[in-house]
């Protein structure tokens, strides 16, 4: 009982006799649990359209968190920022910072 064909045959035969999952599956030797996977994946698959991917396009709204920023100038000595600076302004430290130390 590998194939679609044959768990849809024994959910078709579960429906026609009226009988539960758990006692068809005891009589008939089957696990119930992947009697249970397969009748929600097929009742899944009837509820999208023929075709239709099961994927669906998700857009995550870009996110404006403040992060904190710590620039450790010298040893012991650090500089913190409220918020992430530019690449622009930390290359304008930097070489501030190196035109001082020579």
């Amino acid at each position: 009982m590998t194939n679609k064909v044959d768990w849809a045959a024994h959910l078709q035969a579960i429906e026609t006799e009226g009988i539960s999952i758990k006692d068809y599956a005891a009589r008939e030797g089957l696990s119930a649990a992947s009697l249970y996977y397969h009748r929600r994946r097929v009742s899944e698959e009837g509820r999208r359209p023929e075709g239709a991917s099961p994927l669906v396009a998700v857009q995550l709204a870009e996110r404006h968190a403040i992060q904190p920023c710590t620039v450790w100038l010298a040893p012991g000595v650090r500089m913190e920022l409220a918020t992430l600076p530019s690449p622009q302004w930390l290359g304008q430290l930097v070489a501030s910072m190196s035109a001082q130390v020579h």
